[in-house]
C-alpha cells in the first residue's frame, strides 16, 4: 500500500486542528469544571475540617464542663456527707446528754424515795421477818424442840465462870421457862446445878411465856440461859443496823 504524503499531511494538520479546538473550546472547559471541582472539594473538605475542629473544640469543652461538674457533685456530695454525719453526731451528742440529765435526776428521785420508803419497807420485811421466826418458834414448841433448849441451858450451866458459880451459890435460885418443864428435867437441872456450884440449892420454876424457847437462869443478880427472844431481839438489833447503815448519805443499796 503506498502512502500519500499529501494525505498524511492533511491527516496531521486535521489532528493537530482538532487538537487545537479541543484545547480552545473544551480542555479549557474540562480542566475549569476540574479545578472548579477540585477547589469546591477542597472548600467542602476545609469547610469539614472546620466543622471537625470545631465540634472537636466544643466536645471538650463539654467534657471540660462535665468533668467540673462531677468534681462539683462529688464534693457537694462529700461536703453534704460531712455536714449530715457533724449534724448527726451533734443530735446525738444532746440526746445523750438528755439521757444523762434524765438518768441524774431519775438517780436522785430514787434515791431521794429510798432513803425514805425503801429504808422503811425494809424495816417492814425486817419486823415481819421476826415476828414470822417468833411463831414459827412458838408453833415448834414441841418435846423434842424442848428437849434441845434443855440441852442447850444445862451446856451453859456447865460452862459457868468461877464468879458466877460463888455468886448463885446463894440464895434461892430462879429457873424461868416458857413451857412447864417435866419433873424428870427438873431433877436433871437441879442435878447439874448442885454439880457446879456444889452445893445444894434452893430452886424455883417460873413459867414465862415471853420467853419464847429456852430457859433462864436467875440468881444474887446473875442471869443466865438462852431463848429465842434474846436471838430473835439480837437478829433484830442487826438488822436494824444494818437498816440505819443502808440509810446514811452515800450509802448504796447492796453495799456492805
Amino acid at each position: 500500500m503506498l502512502i500519500d504524503g499529501l494525505t498524511v499531511a492533511a491527516q496531521i494538520v486535521n489532528f493537530l486542528l482538532l487538537v487545537w479546538l479541543l484545547k480552545r473550546f473544551l480542555y479549557r472547559r474540562i480542566l475549569g469544571a476540574i479545578d472548579a471541582r477540585e477547589k469546591r472539594i477542597a472548600g467542602d473538605l476545609a469547610e469539614a475540617a472546620a466543622r471537625e475542629q470545631t465540634a472537636t473544640e466544643q466536645l471538650a469543652v463539654y467534657q471540660a464542663k462535665l468533668q467540673d461538674f462531677e468534681q462539683q457533685h462529688a464534693s457537694m456530695l462529700a461536703q453534704a456527707k460531712l455536714d449530715a454525719e457533724k449534724q448527726y453526731a451533734e443530735m446525738l451528742d444532746r440526746a445523750r446528754d438528755e439521757v444523762r440529765a434524765l438518768e441524774t435526776k431519775w438517780k436522785d428521785e430514787l434515791e431521794h424515795e429510798r432513803s425514805t420508803l425503801l429504808v422503811d419497807f425494809r424495816r417492814r420485811v425486817a419486823a415481819e421477818i421476826v415476828d414470822l421466826t417468833r411463831r414459827t418458834l412458838e408453833d415448834l414448841t414441841c418435846l423434842d424442840v424442848q428437849e434441845c433448849a434443855v440441852m442447850v441451858f444445862l451446856d451453859k450451866i456447865r460452862t459457868l465462870g468461877d464468879d458466877a458459880r460463888k455468886g448463885m451459890a446463894q440464895g434461892e435460885l430462879l429457873i424461868r421457862a416458857a413451857f412447864d418443864p417435866p419433873e424428870e428435867t427438873r431433877r436433871r437441872i437441879r442435878h447439874v446445878l448442885e454439880e457446879q456450884l456444889q452445893a445444894s440449892v434452893l430452886l424455883r420454876f417460873e413459867r414465862a411465856p415471853g420467853l419464847g424457847l429456852g430457859l433462864e437462869l436467875r440468881g444474887n443478880g446473875w442471869r443466865i440461859g438462852w431463848n429465842s427472844e434474846s436471838y430473835l431481839e439480837a437478829i433484830n438489833d442487826d438488822l436494824m443496823e444494818v437498816l440505819e447503815h443502808a440509810a446514811e448519805p452515800g450509802v448504796k443499796a447492796g453495799d456492805g
